[in-house]
């Protein structure tokens, strides 16, 4: 049986890959293990009600683990989570940029044991953030019905230094994987190209590539960015020059 990793930042498309790559009968990737949330601004805690966190909490003897041997328990928990599974030769785990700076021993355990890593990045890093930004103005994270149209405003002084911080994670992660069994796929070649770029995914794998990846789940937000960005111009001017000039074309 395959093991992997689907490693992405928050909001790069990650539950429409999942969705489309679940449809396959002979892979399974669970979606949420590594729940974290983020207390105040740069502090990120596990989830209470977490399956981490009720794994790593079920005991006494657990909780000691977790603080003297993470590595260690984190291998326990998820030797759980890649259990066989009749019918399926592809078993993974979802793991968020922000979920693997709060547990680096994820991939460290994954680089011990052969799992493979499939590296979802998003190349318009600017439409992850208007993705964060409309889903908490329409309050869906997704859906498989058609949603109402809505506008966000971005601070521009905040704009480029976000733009920057989420450039860079993509690149560390890029750097972190380069010596490890991996694939990268783009979510814009994924949507666009879905059956070229799963057969890539699906080899990579090894399972049947032939068997085409469906999903119910519909695009929430327009292309055309000047749809759904309230303050436009202003964002034009403050990216203009930039290297992120080009997300806007």
């Amino acid at each position: 049986m395959e093991k992997f990793i689907v490693l992405a930042a928050r909001r790069s498309g990650t539950t429409l890959f999942l969705s489309c790559l679940n449809s396959h009968p002979q892979v399974y990737c669970h979606k949420h293990v590594f729940d974290v949330q983020n207390r105040f601004r740069y502090w990120v805690v596990d989830r209470r009600g977490g399956r981490f966190h009720r794994f790593r909490t079920a005991s006494t003897e657990r909780k000691l683990q977790y603080m003297v041997q993470p590595k260690e328990l984190i291998g326990d928990f998820l030797s759980e989570y890649y259990a066989p599974i009749d019918g399926v030769s592809a078993t993974g785990v979802r793991l968020a940029y922000v979920q693997a700076i709060k547990h680096p021993e994820v991939l460290d355990w994954a680089a011990d044991n052969g799992v493979g890593i499939i590296h979802l990045v998003r190349q318009n890093a600017l439409k992850t953030i208007i993705s964060v930004a409309s889903t908490k103005v329409r309050r869906v994270h997704h859906s498989t019905n058609k949603v109402r149209s809505v506008k966000v405003t971005l601070p521009p002084r905040q704009l480029l230094r976000r733009l920057e911080r989420l450039t860079n994670r993509v690149e560390a992660n890029r750097a972190l994987l380069r010596d490890r069994p991996h694939i990268e796929i783009s979510y814009e070649s994924f949507v666009a190209s879905r059956d070229t770029e799963a057969r890539r995914v699906l080899e990579f794998l090894d399972v049947d590539p032939t068997i085409p990846l469906t999903t119910d789940l519909v695009k929430l937000n327009p292309d055309s960015l000047q749809e759904i960005i309230e303050n436009y111009n202003e964002v034009q001017q403050t990216l203009a020059g930039t290297q992120f000039a080009h997300y806007l074309a």
